[in-house]
């Protein structure tokens, strides 16, 4: 008879403990960057801004824009707009 915990039910041979198994370097986990994309609010416009992230968890693209947000902060101080 076979000792327990050498074999599995089916027959076939156990793994060998991890103590036992050369170790292998495991990969660098990838960094964490959150939702993507998420929702900010522009408090100054009282807009969500949708901003999209790349790998690196930088902003790649927003919407809106980063144009129109500056077109909305002039709208709202009044440049550009004719009466």
């Amino acid at each position: 008879m076979k000792p327990i915990g050498t074999y599995l039910p089916s027959g076939l041979p156990a793994a060998p403990p991890a103590s036992q198994s050369p170790a292998a370097p495991a990969p660098p986990p990838a960094p964490p960057i959150g939702p993507n994309p998420r929702l900010r609010l522009d408090p100054a416009l009282g807009i969500v801004v949708m901003e999209f992230l790349d790998g690196a968890g930088k902003v790649a693209r927003s919407a809106p824009s980063a144009a129109q947000l500056e077109a909305y902060r002039n709208a709202q101080r009044g440049f550009g707009v004719k009466p």
